[in-house]
């Protein structure tokens, strides 16, 4: 398990998050055995990777009582395995960073979205004197703030552009590959990051992006 730094969704799942898998998969006796593949990872992954998972959020009350890792999990695992991206890790991680972000502190620069840094030269001022250790995390922040950007907020970075000739959406994106291929590839890197995956989630951000688009269009409410 990463620390507490690195963004997860599968290791905050809570206790309600296992009623609403009780009550959808196995009500009343089953629930017994249900708690065996609750706590192996490879089968929780199966299980929520069940259509019945997804709609009894989507169509019911569920919603309202899971914690924001899960409900983000769910979404952002189902939209991806519609794009072709198959490994969990990269919805883990995606989810863990929407969870953390969408309706985080407003006086947090870092993960108020979008009111906080919202240009890539911002990030770029700030990394120049940066190095080490601190430099890797400042770049895994950028990373994060134009993933949740350009997947949920795309609206918001393009009437930007429209009104005063900002970058589209695509050159976020493009800075936010590269920032993710750097981290992977970082010296300063703790010892246990998940290199292959952040490589992964670089190489496929286009359809992560778009998979995202959708899931903001049709699921989450993110206000004008």
């Amino acid at each position: 398990m990463l620390g507490s730094w690195f963004p997860s969704s599968r290791d905050r799942f809570t206790g309600a998050d296992f009623e609403f898998l009780t009550e959808h998969l196995a009500p009343g006796e089953g629930r017994r055995h249900l708690w065996t593949l609750w706590e192996d990872p490879e089968a929780l992954r199966e299980m929520l990777d069940l259509k019945e998972v997804l709609l009894g959020l989507l169509e019911g009350p569920g919603a309202v009582r899971v914690s924001p890792p899960f409900y983000f999990y769910v979404l952002v695992r189902h939209a991806f395995l519609e794009a072709g991206i198959e490994d969990a890790g990269i919805a883990d991680y995606v989810a863990g960073v929407l969870a953390e972000r969408v309706g985080a502190d407003p006086d947090d620069v870092l993960r108020s979205i979008p009111s906080g840094l919202v240009h890539a030269a911002d990030f770029v001022s700030i990394m120049e004197n940066a190095h080490g250790r601190v430099r890797f995390h400042l770049q895994l922040a950028a990373g994060n703030q134009f993933l949740v950007l350009t997947g949920l907020f795309p609206g918001f970075l393009e009437r930007r552009a429209e009104r005063c000739g900002a970058p589209r959406v695509e050159f976020y994106e493009s800075f936010a590959r590269k920032v993710f291929h750097d981290v992977a590839g970082s010296p300063s890197a703790p010892r246990d990051l998940p290199r292959r995956m952040l490589s992964d989630l670089s190489d496929c951000l286009p359809q992560a992006r778009r998979s995202l688009n959708r899931v903001a269009e049709d699921y989450v409410f993110l206000g004008e």
